[in-house]
């Protein structure tokens, strides 16, 4: 019973209209707590709002010259501000529609139950006031939606044009003034420079242009933002006072402890619908500095587009026909003298070093020369092919040389020529890799000398005796009479027979009955013979010896004789050599065998 007593004095002291009625200890307890929790829930909310930042005025930007920069980056930081604030007033909005939303219908069931036409009216009252607010949050809620929309649509322009002013400073401080020309420059030259001056001036105000343009765009999505946040800052003053009118009504509640918690709530929506209306007045102002920025943008864009067509007009005549050729003629009349003096002297130099890279030449094969004027030796042809290169080679840097200081005199800027040269060598070296691969390789050859006329080599699957080396082919005639034509840049090996020195080698084979020892000495024999033949001295530079037992064969025991001969004689006396150890084995008796073969028939069945 005390518990009891104690929870209907709570009910009177907090809702008197609660305790009066007709209902049991339990639910009324439970009713005044929830009441009690939703409304402290819903003060809480009012009471916690975040801090309000101001836009303030529009930065003035039509005088702002090297400040634009740092004036951007502020307003920039700003609108980030501004958009975080924002958000965290939608979010105390929504917590304020939800806490109403909750402690209304609680209110709907106080009145219900309420006995009194006291009790009835105040949480009718109440009641109302938590439907009202949550409609004013509900509003707030959506307002805040239109204020980042507006927010975020300003923040992107004023971030791309401080992208663009950025941009735009740092190629000015990029490009510095167009170039002068120096100090007793030819006429050509003073007229090249003018038209190199009009070409930077006019890309100059092409990229101002453009920027003054893409600056008018952003301005106006500026404009564009700007209405919005007026609208819903006309909004929001209409909601400021409503609020303030809402929280200013609660003050007439009969109940003077429920009035006295919403006086600090009436105190700052009221200080609230101040600052909200000063912003109002700061929009206004905002919104009548960016249409005058407009204004000032469209001037501007149309003022550098004018000045952009001028200085083409400007350049196209100084670029004309008739202006070069009066340059060109006025520049020979003053460097006349000068200019054919030292092409005189190109020419000269260049004809002394023709004739210093031939007389290099002919030394190089007055060197190599022999009494034999019928044949050539391969390195007469060597040194013929390596002279022929060098003469060649010297001509074409002499004439290249010789043409590019000749320009350089008249006064024609090499560098786009050199510039189109390597492109054109470029694109001939894309063309004919093959060409210049021969070339290289065969320059290569001939400075190593590899091999040389008369060697008989082997170049992959070709083989022969070399007939003629020359800067892109080597040709080689086979044993069979064949010319081969290989191009040096496929050669990749090669295999010389009559470099330095040779061998021969002789294997025979003799019957399983041979004595071997007998053999070798018979090997020895004729070895020794045919070192001694005064016919063969000269080809071999020893006498063919016996090696020893290199296979045992099916029909026959396989041995081998070598020796070391001159270049070029080892197929010769390879063939001598087996034509004596025949005889000689002949007249040994040692037998020579041959393969045989068995072929056994079966017999076939007669039929019965």
């Amino acid at each position: 019973m005390i518990s009891i007593r104690c929870l209907l004095v709570i009910l009177m002291l907090f809702a008197p209209g609660i305790a009066s009625a007709q209902d049991t200890p339990d639910s009324l307890s439970d009713l005044v707590q929830r009441i009690e929790a939703a409304e402290r829930d819903w003060l809480e909310a009012i009471l916690t709002p975040p801090a309000l930042v101001s836009l303030g005025d529009f930065p003035d930007l039509s005088n702002a010259g090297a400040q634009l920069t740092p004036i951007l980056r502020d307003r920039l930081k700003l609108l980030d501000r501004k958009v975080i604030s924002n958000r965290q007033w939608q979010e105390h909005w929504i917590k304020q529609r939800r806490a109403a939303a909750e402690v209304e219908p609680l209110y709907s069931e106080w009145a219900t139950t309420a006995a009194g036409a006291e009790e009835r009216a105040e949480a009718t009252a109440r009641q109302t006031a938590a439907r009202d607010w949550a409609a004013l949050a509900e509003a707030k809620v959506l307002n805040q939606d239109a204020y980042l929309t507006a927010i975020k649509t300003e923040r992107d322009s004023v971030e791309e044009r401080l992208e663009s002013t950025m941009g735009s400073a740092a190629q000015r401080e990029a490009k510095q003034a167009a170039r002068v020309p120096s100090v007793g420059a030819t006429p050509f030259e003073e007229r090249a420079a003018h038209i190199e001056e009009l070409r930077f001036r006019q890309e100059f105000h092409s990229e101002r242009s453009a920027v003054a343009r893409l600056e008018l765009k952003l301005v106006k999505q500026q404009a564009e933002s700007s209405v919005i946040i007026q609208g819903a800052l006309e909004r929001d003053v209409e909601l400021a006072h409503e609020e303030h009118r809402l929280a200013k009504a609660q003050l007439l509640s009969s109940d003077p402890e429920w009035s006295d918690r919403w006086l600090p709530i009436v105190n700052a929506s009221s200080t609230k619908a101040e600052k909200v209306e000063q912003e109002l007045h700061l929009s206004a102002v905002r919104q009548h500095s960016i249409e005058f920025e407009v204004t000032l943008a469209e001037s501007k864009t149309k003022y550098l587009d004018q000045k952009h067509e001028e200085i083409e007009r400007e350049r196209q005549e100084a670029e004309a026909f008739s202006g070069w050729l009066e340059a060109a003629l006025a520049t020979a009349r003053q460097r006349a003298p000068r200019v054919f003096g030292v092409l005189l002297l190109i020419l000269v130099a260049g004809r002394l070093a023709l004739w210093l890279v031939g007389l290099v030449s002919r030394t190089l094969m007055k060197v190599v020369a022999d009494d034999d004027t019928e044949n050539v030796s391969a390195v007469e042809q060597r040194a013929n092919t390596i002279a022929d290169v060098f003469k060649g080679v010297g001509k074409i840097a002499i004439y290249v040389v010789g043409t590019l200081v000749a320009f350089d005199v008249v006064g024609i800027d090499t560098g786009p020529l050199l510039g189109s040269v390597a492109i054109l060598g470029l694109a001939l070296s894309f063309g004919s890799q093959n060409l210049v691969r021969d070339l290289v390789n065969g320059f290569f050859i001939l400075v190593e000398n590899q091999y040389a006329v008369g060697d008989w080599v082997k170049i992959g699957s070709h083989e022969g005796t070399v007939e003629q080396i020359n800067i892109r082919s080597t040709r080689l005639r086979s044993s069979k009479g064949v010319l081969q034509i290989i191009p040096n840049g496929t050669i990749a090996t090669v295999e010389n027979m009559t470099r330095d020195w040779s061998r021969f080698r002789c294997h025979v084979g003799v019957s399983y009955d041979t004595d071997i020892d007998l053999a070798e000495r018979i090997c020895n024999e004729v070895g020794a013979a045919m070192y001694a033949d005064p016919e063969l001295q000269g080809k071999l530079m020893e006498a063919p010896t016996f090696i020893g037992v290199t296979d045992l064969g099916d029909s026959a025991v396989v041995i081998r004789a070598q020796a070391k001969t001159q270049p070029g004689s080892q197929w010769g006396l390879e063939r001598e050599m087996y034509r004596r150890l025949k005889k000689a084995f002949e007249d040994a008796g040692i037998e020579i065998p041959f393969p045989q073969q068995v072929v056994w028939h079966r017999n076939k069945l007669s039929e019965s």
